[in-house]
């Protein structure tokens, strides 16, 4: 793997995320809160860092060189994706990523043993019969829910807050104060990008509706620490690479798609058939949609959005994604996209920097399946 080559860098900024985060829970004497800081760490541990090392080598292109200061600027965005995605698997009600728990099941299981509820009481027919005997699973099931959702989002806020405090500590007060105000415009965008997801998530929509969302969840995580690098390096251009972000990162999220429904779950850390069943609006999903005829298009309907699809159906769905040609396309769709994303890389900057972006563009489409 071509981040191989930089395991130094990532492991520099591995060890700084774990320095925030375990200063914060040493400098508290409340059990509860190093508890938390402690299990925020937990769901941030591993990752690849590429938006990280993006950052860095936006500075590097301009500077030629790679100190401790925009290694340590670089964890801001790192902060920012994570808070993005403890509060995504909250609203998505996932309980796996990369492997691991999410941040929303550990409290949920908190939660369950802090009540004590005792599910072997339902073991027996009499528990059920008894007057409002179901209505305080439901009652359960539902403080649960509510318990865990709101810790992910404190979870999230928190991650933002510290973003920031680390973005504040590097570097001169004027670069400091241009880079936090993209740090604040991708936060936003980010929040708009989820908005647009949840509001568009039971409504057909197009292709080009599609990309204006991804633009939006994916696109600003890497446009944003790009430009944040190159505020630190004092470039006079600091949107030079925006076109390079946003089609890698369009790159990105249609073979995470891919990876989402046809991957396997050792090498995904996720299931591979959630996507399906849950109904989300991938480009595979849409494109389907755009190309299937009658009986089939009756078929992916019947699994498309259905929880209770079984593993059959979802393998039906499959072939009838690459029946249709929506496979295909999307395939050939992310190729294009990353010959643009290296066609607008500038030619004028450093040269390790530029090999970086083109192999991190080869990259993002060739992860295995």
């Amino acid at each position: 793997m071509f981040l191989d080559k930089y395991s130094k860098i990532t492991d520099r900024i591995g060890s700084y995320l774990n320095e925030i985060l375990r200063i914060r829970a040493k400098n508290y004497e409340d059990p509860i809160l190093k508890e938390f800081y402690n299990d925020i760490l937990k769901v941030m541990g591993g990752g690849k860092r590429l938006r990280p090392l993006t950052m860095i080598f936006a500075f590097k292109a301009v500077k030629n060189e790679i100190n401790e200061d925009i290694i340590r600027a670089s964890a801001s965005c790192e902060l920012v994706h994570n808070a993005s995605l403890i509060l995504d698997d909250a609203m998505d009600e996932d309980v796996i990523r990369h492997g691991k728990r999410t941040f929303n099941s550990i409290y949920a299981d908190k939660f369950l043993k802090s009540i004590g509820f005792d599910f072997n009481i339902y073991k027996t027919g009499q528990s059920w019969i008894k007057k409002d005997s179901i209505l305080k699973i439901i009652e359960t099931q539902r403080n649960i829910s509510r318990y865990s959702y709101a810790l992910s989002v404190l979870a999230s806020n928190v991650l933002y807050e510290l973003s920031e405090e680390v973005l504040n500590s590097q570097f001169s007060k004027d670069l400091r104060i241009k880079a936090l105000e993209q740090h604040r415009r991708m936060y936003l965008r980010l929040n708009e990008g989820q908005l647009l997801d949840i509001l568009t998530e039971k409504r057909k929509i197009n292709e080009e509706e599609y990309f204006r969302m991804i633009d939006e969840k994916t696109g600003i995580l890497f446009m944003y620490p790009i430009r944040i690098g190159f505020i630190f390096s004092e470039a006079e251009n600091y949107k030079v690479m925006d076109q390079y972000a946003l089609n890698m990162a369009r790159a990105f999220q249609i073979h995470d798609d891919i990876l989402g429904t046809f991957g396997k779950s050792k090498h995904t850390g996720k299931p591979n058939d959630s996507d399906i069943k849950s109904g989300k609006n991938t480009l595979l999903a849409i494109k389907t949609l755009e190309y299937a005829k009658d009986r089939d298009i009756e078929k992916f309907r019947k699994t498309f959005g259905n929880r209770s699809a079984t593993e059959s159906e979802v393998n039906e769905a499959r072939k009838i994604i690459k029946k249709t040609g929506a496979y295909k396309y999307c395939r050939t769709k992310e190729k294009e996209l990353i010959k643009e994303a290296k066609n607008s890389i500038p030619k004028n900057i450093d040269k390790e920097s530029r090999k970086f972006f083109e192999n991190l563009a080869d990259f993002v489409i060739s992860r295995k399946f």
